[in-house]
């Protein structure tokens, strides 16, 4: 029982994992089955298909609520620690479907909104011409199509069809909207205001469901400014702008790793007033970072907020802070460094995990990866379906997911073999890469064969490049010269990203492997990793039967069988004892010029002193006893030879 009690921990409890994968498979198959042409014939129904839809979401909420009754219910018949199977079965089944129900109705009650907003039908015959208010979301970056200088993630306040001449209706709206900008109106959207631009709507040609408003130049200057932003918006923008200025004094792989690896946005995608990123050197080293499999790192995810919360737990600790203090300063940490950073889905999935953790901080718990994981997942897509869909999101929980579930087990193998923080790392890699490399197949169609060596490679540098980028992004705006010296040190470190994208990255076909892009290739890779996993666990139970073996044979026998250390083991033993036998041993001085010898050798002379010492006693006593043999031998052979007794 000692080891499964030992191996029983919260950072692998997966009692909520299948039903989290119920409702992400729900809302994934809810968004297929309704897409957004589907219910174009229900355009006059859509406030009662709305109500509808939130009467199914309420109606789901309403079963998982008696599902969790039933089940507490049933529970108090069963005796504590034996549940018979079927109610363990019974009870996983009815939270399951509570959770396919919730993601299912609640995708619809998204989709029906997105049918009734006025923007969606507008475009839904093609493109048309509108005044649309928009609020922006995140700041402004480089465009990749030509009909724009940038653009912008923004949502929709209003929508008016026409012109404002013409006196037509607005009407109010609230979905995403992509904005493509003229360069005359890039320099003056800022996050978080609020304006009013005319332009071209319209789908994406990309993705039918993505919503695309394109500005004319000729329409730069009706642009109106609806509500400025707020102060510190604009204080925020200032420091992306200023810490962008700084890091283009950099050399090429900085100008274009740092931002990245601050901000998650690459050099070439910055708005900067200077000479711009050299565009073929900016996509090779993209693209060799792609190849060798190391392009995660230029998207800021939980490594920021981690560092970040690890600080302000320590900088309470010292001060022997109590809990709630050690929870309001992690909290606004995480606030702060969101409110300064680039809107991703991955940051919304660290942040959220960062706040439900608080709630260990209070109860003085140790924090458990996977149920906060599990609980983040089911909370933001069911707040915003669409994250179902969204790869990034997946990628970053399917990344945390396979760092909390194989590191800890493999990385206690590896340091069998391999020092420790090498094996850490190396088992930390291997995790994340576990369970991202079917989703990364829907994206690419190619394997990244080297991603470990890569990611070993770059990884024992980021958190200090990570650590140097945050404070130039935090001093650049007052004092450039200290911003520019933290962003060249943060340069050193992303210089091992360079270097491992021309090594591991080349363009020769020995970085990838050719793989079926569609979802039955993720499959079949998902089922190789898995059946690896199986032969990988099947030899640990067959070591771990061969080490109970052998204590048994060393119970019975007194002799231990089979149980050689590892060869690291070995080696790590005989490099302790050498380097002991090294460093003790002293050396005599010689002559009379080593009259003023040390300390160390002080204590080496009396030791010897002492030992001849010792020696001459027993020489001593050795004579003594001889003679005293000698004497006693003399005077039985007197009395031997006279006859009389002793």
């Amino acid at each position: 029982m000692a080891r499964w009690a030992d191996g029983e921990s919260g950072r692998r409890d997966l009692r909520m994992l299948p039903a989290a994968l119920c409702l992400w498979a729900a809302a994934l198959a809810t968004r297929a089955v309704l897409p957004q042409e589907g219910t174009a014939s229900l355009q006059e129904g859509a406030g009662g298909m709305r109500g509808l839809a939130v009467v199914l979401c309420l109606g789901a909420s309403a079963v998982m609520f008696a599902s969790v009754h039933g089940v507490h219910a049933w529970l108090r018949h069963a005796r504590a620690g034996h549940a018979p199977p079927a109610l363990r079965c019974a009870s996983w089944l009815l939270v399951c479907m509570a959770a396919a129900l919730t993601g299912a109705f609640a995708t619809a009650v998204a989709t029906t909104h997105d049918m009734a907003d006025p923007a969606i039908r507008m475009s839904r015959t093609g493109s048309a011409r509108a005044t649309v208010d928009i609020r922006t979301r995140a700041p402004a970056l480089r465009s990749a199509s030509r009909a724009a200088a940038c653009t912008v993630h923004a949502s929709t306040r209003a929508v008016q069809i026409g012109a404002v001449q013409t006196g037509g209706v607005r009407m109010p709206s609230d979905v995403d909207v992509r904005v493509l900008l003229p360069d005359a109106l890039c320099m003056r959207v800022v996050q978080g205001g609020e304006y009013r631009l005319s332009g071209t709507l319209a789908r994406a040609p990309w993705d039918e469901r993505t919503l695309q408003l394109t500005v004319a130049a000729a329409d730069a200057d009706t642009a109106v400014v609806l509500r400025a932003p707020a102060p510190w918006r604009r204080a925020v923008h200032t420091m992306q702008r200023r810490f962008f200025a700084v890091a283009d004094g950099l050399s090429d792989q900085g100008r274009v790793l740092v931002p990245g690896l601050t901000l998650g946005v690459l050099g070439q995608d910055a708005l900067c007033e200077g000479e711009p990123v050299d565009e073929v050197y900016a996509s090779r080293l993209e693209e060799g970072c792609r190849r060798a499999g190391i392009i995660h790192l230029m998207a800021v995810s939980g490594g920021h907020y981690a560092l970040l919360a690890s600080a302000a737990t320590v900088l309470c600790s010292w001060t022997l802070a109590p809990r709630w203090a050690v929870a309001a300063a992690r909290a606004a940490a995480v606030v702060a460094l969101t409110a300064v950073l680039v809107p991703s889905e991955s940051i919304t999935r660290a942040v959220v995990m960062h706040l439900f953790a608080l709630g260990y901080v209070l109860l003085g718990r140790r924090e458990q990866t996977t149920p906060l994981l599990l609980w983040t997942a089911i909370v933001a897509i069911v707040i915003k379906p669409a994250r179902a869909a969204d790869f990034g999101f997946a990628l970053s929980c399917a990344a945390v997911l396979g760092i909390a579930l194989v590191s800890g087990p493999l990385a206690a193998v590896l340091r069998r073999w391999l020092p420790r923080r090498m094996a850490d790392a190396l088992a930390t890699t291997i995790g994340a890469q576990l369970l991202t490399s079917p989703l990364q197949l829907l994206m690419q169609p190619q394997i990244a064969l080297w991603a470990v060596p890569a990611n070993l490679l770059v990884a024992p540098w980021m958190d200090m490049a990570t650590v140097c980028g945050l404070g130039a992004y935090t001093v650049s705006w007052c004092m450039p010269t200290l911003g520019f010296a933290l962003a060249w040190c943060a340069s050193l470190g992303t210089k091992s990203v360079e270097i491992a994208a021309d090594v591991f990255g080349a363009d020769d076909g020995s970085a990838q492997l050719a793989w079926p892009s569609d979802t039955a290739g993720a499959l079949r890779l998902a089922g190789a990793e898995t059946l690896v996993v199986l032969i990988v666990v099947l030899l640990r139970a067959m070591a771990r039967l061969r080490d109970d073996m052998s204590k048994q044979c060393t119970a019975v026998s007194g002799r231990r069988i089979g149980a050689s250390p590892a060869p690291f083991v070995r080696m790590r033993l005989w490099w302790e004892r050498t380097w002991a036998m090294l460093t003790c041993l002293r050396w005599r001085p010689r002559g009379p010029a080593h009259a003023g010898v040390a300390r160390h050798g002080v204590r080496h002379a009396d030791r010897r002193r002492d030992g001849r010492r010792e020696a001459g006693r027993r020489r001593n006593g050795h004579r003594r006893a001889g003679r005293r043999r000698r004497a006693r031998r003399r005077r039985w052979g007197i009395y031997a030879r006279s006859g009389e007794a002793p």
